[in-house]
């Protein structure tokens, strides 16, 4: 869904560029086979909803390469900012692993500090605290 509303988005704003994305099963009906879209070719931007440990990220950029294409960079929307290799976070990791830039749209430290700055945020006391006690006993550097 994300990739799809990026698409659409771009294409609004006059950018006509194709997407994919891969099933978790091939199909034998419809289009067929393990992926959904546009050929894999040229630069490929990769979206995706959510960052843990950075291995779906990983298999995609497999599939990507093995189709001949370029992974030219990484969005995602939430970067649990959990330790990938070292003290580094997952999405630090395979930017300098890969090579590639990448982004995201929120951290977590992003939903701590809304939580906590939310005026009237009591009814989340009971939910931050356990967000900051995942952050800590994940998190790539303390919050």
């Amino acid at each position: 869904p994300l990739g799809t509303a990026t698409a659409c988005a771009l294409a609004a704003d006059g950018r006509r560029l194709g997407f994919a994305y891969n099933r978790k099963e091939a199909q034998d009906h419809g289009e067929g086979g393990p992926r959904v879209g546009a050929p894999l070719a040229g630069n490929v931007v990769i979206v995706d909803d959510v960052i843990t440990a950075g291995t779906a990220v990983r298999e995609a950029i497999a599939l990507i390469e093995g189709a001949g294409a370029r992974v030219a960079g990484l969005l995602v929307a939430l970067d649990r900012q959990e330790r990938g290799a070292g003290q580094a976070s997952a999405i630090e990791a395979l930017a300098n692993e890969q090579g590639i830039p990448t982004a995201s749209i929120c951290g977590l430290d992003d939903i701590i500090t809304y939580l906590a700055e939310e005026p009237g945020h009591d009814g989340h006391d009971e939910t931050l605290a356990r967000i900051r006690a995942y952050r800590q006993r994940y998190g790539s550097r303390p919050a």
